[in-house]
């Protein structure tokens, strides 16, 4: 009788062990499954805020692009008529040689060589994208297209400030020698009208010869930098494109 009893509780405290392991599992795995679902939630959440900002900016850089775009073509008028004005530089040369005075032409080498419109553009967005790092919230397409159009303005900006304005002092430098200092104050260029006729003050050939070398390589490099400020505005107005087809953008 003894032997009995004492195995029935031993049976009893075995389920009784079992039933409670059962018990705390079950609550662990509530308490995994609540944590799991807040955390997948928190991550959704989160997810959705970072994809919002990140269209916030694409619609920023967008407008940053309109206003870009409008810019680049009066830069790139501006490169037009400095191409024109520079077109007939041998014929200019040619006629001088032959002591003749072509003013017409003279005309508009001086009004091509007094300066050139600035790369100016609108980097607001892109500031904000690099500095605050705002590059993270975009998917990695979007985020490549950006970088490369910065990178193409930041090189575009170099050659300005460096090679082009390098050529810009050169040209000035030598013309001051070549035009009459009142002769172009009394002239409307100092009145920001362009003459009707200009005469040079110097025909010393080895004078010319420098100056119209000068310009040569002045408008090679106008030329340069008229071509890509082209291609950076198609590259501007290719992303207006992707992004609002992309976005659905209004």
């Amino acid at each position: 009788m003894d032997v009995h009893h004492h195995s029935h509780l031993a049976s009893g405290e075995t389920h009784t062990a079992r039933k409670k392991w059962t018990h705390y599992f079950w609550e662990f795995f509530m308490l995994f499954l609540a944590v799991t679902l807040g955390f997948f939630v928190e991550n959704k959440r989160e997810h959705y805020i970072e994809h919002k900002r990140g269209l916030q900016y694409i619609r920023s850089f967008v407008e940053d692009l309109k206003t870009d775009t409008a810019r680049f073509s009066v830069i790139i008028r501006d490169y037009q008529k400095k191409e024109a004005d520079l077109d007939r530089l041998y014929f200019c040369y040619d006629s001088i040689e032959h002591k003749q005075n072509p003013s017409d032409c003279i005309r508009n080498i001086y009004a091509a060589t007094i300066g050139y419109q600035d790369l100016i553009y609108t980097d607001r967005t892109l500031q904000q994208l690099k500095n605050a790092g705002g590059l993270r919230l975009l998917e990695e397409e979007d985020a490549d297209s950006i970088i490369i159009y910065d990178q193409l303005l930041r090189y575009l900006l170099k050659v300005e400030s460096t090679s082009l304005q390098e050529m810009q002092s050169r040209v000035r430098g030598t013309r001051n020698s070549v035009f009459a200092y009142s002769e172009m104050m009394e002239s409307g260029w100092a009145k920001g009208v362009q003459p009707e006729k200009v005469n040079l003050i110097s025909t010393e050939k080895e004078l010319l010869n420098r100056f119209f070398n000068e310009v040569m390589v002045y408008r090679f490099a106008c030329r340069f930098q008229f071509r890509q400020t082209i291609r950076l505005k198609e590259k501007a107005a290719a992303l207006i494109i992707f992004y609002t087809e992309k976005y659905h953008l209004k």
